[in-house]
């Protein structure tokens, strides 16, 4: 069974709700969904943030264009992308 982020923060609702720690909830997470777990630092902004009284469990809309990213299928249809059209694409400088 594979956790999907909305999922995650379902299960760190119901835990921070039965008053268990960011780090004992995180080392739970990482048992059980190991590589796919959240990071540290996600569990403990979610914790504040459902302790601050947030209670829904999916993603809110973020203004601006989302980020497009060069992946391994890209380069291999096109192998000599310059590293200005990556950094471009991924909106990053270089120098």
């Amino acid at each position: 069974m594979e956790f999907t982020k909305e999922s995650m923060r379902f299960y760190i609702f119901m835990r921070c709700k039965l008053g268990e720690s960011a780090t004992l909830i995180h080392e739970t997470l990482q048992t059980v969904c190991g590589d796919c777990a959240c990071s540290y630092q996600t569990v403990c902004r979610w914790v504040k943030e459902f302790n601050e009284g947030e209670k829904s469990f999916s993603d809110c809309p973020r203004p601006g264009r989302p980020k497009s990213c060069v992946n391994e299928q890209d380069i291999d249809e096109d192998p000599q992308i310059s590293v200005r059209e990556l950094s471009y694409t991924n909106g990053l400088s270089y120098g």
